[in-house]
């Protein structure tokens, strides 16, 4: 599910989703659990998006000025789904609409 995560996050990554939002992957070096993240900077949010070589994942959306989480979960990634049907609501709170 790892790699899966990653392609989806590199595609991602390449869209222009808003003025003033940036998108970064970050892949683990290789270790016993490798993992790969999505951060997203926007002006009055900060969110990661974290997923395992088993297909957990977390997710979380901060308000930057009150330090607030505006969304937290966790889950797991499964074949056949696609990784934006999971995180669909992630990206919903980040007012970032994935077509």
């Amino acid at each position: 599910m790892l790699d899966l995560f990653i392609l989806w996050a590199r595609q991602i990554s390449r869209r222009p989703v808003g003025q003033d939002i940036e998108m970064r992957l970050t892949v683990s070096e290789p270790s016993a659990n490798p993992s790969a993240r999505l951060d997203i900077d926007a002006p009055t949010m900060v969110a990661r998006v974290t997923c395992w070589e088993s297909g957990d994942y977390d997710a979380e959306v901060i308000d930057v000025m009150t330090e607030e989480t505006l969304f937290s979960s966790h889950g797991e990634f499964q074949a056949g789904r696609p990784v934006s049907e999971r995180l669909s609501a992630f990206f919903e709170a980040l007012g970032i609409k994935l077509d």
